[in-house]
């Protein structure tokens, strides 16, 4: 069971980087609405043993700019044994073009007792969808992620990724999504471990149209 739990926050921490405009976990290089706060709630599990490893976060990403944001992520606020707040930062060092992908850095994990994880990303949107790559860094750790996302005709977002931490646990995630209004988009997946099923996620995450503050 504790083996779990560590997995299941480990991508809960994860969840929280792509607030709230992709279908992806990974942080991308997108810019922002700016001057806006965005508020996102998850639920997630192993599908298996649901109830005894259901976790809840609560999300918050305050974007200053169309290139700088930072948040703070509540991981399991409603158990004392999954508890934990993080934060984050990103800045867009250059937007995406038509020729060239976007770039931003960050550091996630920034909280008391740990490592902090330092990234790079770079994002690119193609005539047959977005395609996104990142390296993290950990201590003397290195993982890195890659993601595919696609928006359908009528609506549907639907992306598959491949994170690997930089202590080596990987997942390969299955996710759709799709905005049930102007203010609500819901997003739905399932991330596959890459040693136990018994550490395969299940999650739904629900993010809410960002509030410009002035």
């Amino acid at each position: 069971m504790r083996n779990w739990l560590a997995w299941v926050v480990a991508l809960g921490t994860v969840s929280g980087w792509a607030i709230p405009e992709t279908v992806v976990f990974m942080p991308t290089a997108n810019r922002n609405t700016p001057r806006s706060i965005y508020f996102a709630t998850e639920q997630y599990g192993v599908p298996r043993f649901y109830n005894e490893t259901r976790t809840r976060c609560f999300y918050t990403q305050l974007t200053l700019t169309e290139r700088l944001d930072f948040g703070v992520d509540f991981i399991g606020f409603d158990d004392s044994a999954t508890r934990q707040t993080m934060a984050n930062a990103r800045f867009v060092l250059t937007p995406e073009s038509k020729r060239l992908p976007g770039v931003s850095v960050g550091a996630l994990n920034l909280t008391e007792n740990a490592l902090p994880t330092f990234y790079a990303v770079g994002t690119q949107t193609t005539n047959w969808g977005r395609f996104h790559l990142g390296v993290y860094r950990q201590g003397d750790q290195t993982g890195w992620s890659g993601a595919y996302q696609v928006s359908l005709n009528f609506g549907l977002d639907l992306a598959v990724e491949y994170f690997k931490f930089p202590d080596g646990t990987a997942y390969t995630s299955f996710g759709a999504g799709r905005a049930l209004n102007d203010s609500v988009y819901l997003y739905t997946y399932y991330s596959r471990h890459n040693q136990t099923r018994d550490a395969d996620l299940f999650g739904v995450f629900i993010a809410f149209t960002p509030l410009r503050l002035f």
